[in-house]
């Protein structure tokens, strides 16, 4: 399948991503919440990362495994209090975490539940000013985390930091703020809210002149150009962490303990390599997705997962390729019913 030229809203969404700011409702993200004094021990014992260590209103972007170390899902998790932690997973993936903690976690260990909150992602330079101006419009306040006496949890104090999270309060609504490095180096933050606050937000966004409606192409076409692999696309229940460079984007944790999963990641960061790895390519032309790639010689060493064409670079693409092709190394893509075209792995 080939990619089109962004046109229309989906054109004005992308460019404002480095210009702006856009705003777009997020039906697809679904949230988790867990409590209790042992939240935090139960997901680190399910997860890639290093749950306990998250200070509270800090966050971070881990993964949950099959037992020979394939991706069931990819989350991110947030220390909303000392006992009290939100994970958030987008579809197609979240089925897939939501049934692995109904099957593993004891409530009597930790409780869990579903919270009653929508999100909705802002994108670009002034996403985080504008997320809190939008918040203060419909009567929002910030509010300090609850922290208990004694010590035991301490608070985060880098605001800016991937998947930091504010709390904020309307009237007795609890909303947050958090950043979200979905899109690379585009700034983003998610407001996640219950549904009738979420509407107030999005009415009073759509209102405002500078904010501009963003679509998921769009985002996608952002994404692709950042390296950031989308579950069910350019990784799945096949997929080592490492193939997806899931390590370089902060979701491994090697010294935390044991985890479904564990023994063949960390034999492969200690001992080994994985023979493939998620590479962004360039291209004169789009790119089918599908397509396979082949050395001059005719060899087969992978295949395109995400393609689109970029208004600022082109033709671009991620695929899942061989290990021993490096960056700057030139391939032929080919797919049934188009001609033969060059790409070149970017990195």
């Amino acid at each position: 399948m080939l990619p089109t030229e962004l046109s229309g809203a989906d054109r004005a969404a992308y460019d404002a991503l480095f210009a702006g700011v856009v705003a777009l409702e997020r039906p697809d993200v679904h949230h988790l919440e867990f409590t209790g004094p042992k939240a935090g021990d139960v997901i680190t014992g399910l997860v890639t990362n290093h749950v306990l260590g998250l200070a509270i209103g800090a966050g971070q972007y881990a993964a949950t495994l099959t037992a020979k170390g394939k991706i069931v899902a990819d989350l991110r998790i947030v220390r909303t209090g000392a006992e009290r932690f939100l994970t958030t997973a987008q579809e197609p993936c979240w089925d897939g975490w939501r049934d692995l903690v109904r099957k593993y976690v004891n409530p009597r260990l930790a409780r869990y539940a579903e919270p009653s909150l929508g999100t909705l992602s802002l994108f670009g330079p002034l996403a985080a000013t504008t997320a809190e101006q939008v918040l203060s419009s419909v009567g929002a306040t910030r509010a300090e985390f609850e922290v208990p006496e004694g010590g035991g949890a301490t608070v985060a104090s880098d605001p800016a930091a991937p998947y930091a999270c504010s709390r904020w309060l309307l009237g007795e609504q609890e909303l947050f703020c958090i950043t979200s490095p979905a899109l690379g180096d585009v700034p983003g933050v998610d407001l996640l809210a219950p549904p009738a606050v979420l509407e107030a937000l999005h009415d009073t966004l759509a209102r405002d002149a500078a904010v501009v409606t963003g679509t998921e192409a769009a985002l996608d076409v952002a994404r692709i150009e950042a390296g950031r692999p989308r579950w069910g696309r350019d990784m799945d229940d096949n997929t080592i962490p490492q193939e997806a460079n899931l390590g370089q984007l902060g979701a491994l944790h090697f010294d935390k303990g044991c985890y479904t999963g564990q023994e063949t990641v960390a034999r492969i960061h200690f001992r080994g390599h994985v023979n493939r790895h998620l590479r962004l390519l360039r291209s004169e032309t789009a790119v089918p997705t599908g397509a396979e790639l082949r050395t001059t010689e005719g060899k087969v060493v992978g295949d395109v997962r995400s393609s689109a064409l970029s208004p600022r670079l082109g033709a671009v693409a991620l695929a899942m390729v061989r290990r021993e092709v490096e960056p700057g190394a030139m391939l032929e893509a080919v797919a049934e019913g188009h001609a033969p075209m060059t790409v070149t792995v970017e990195r």
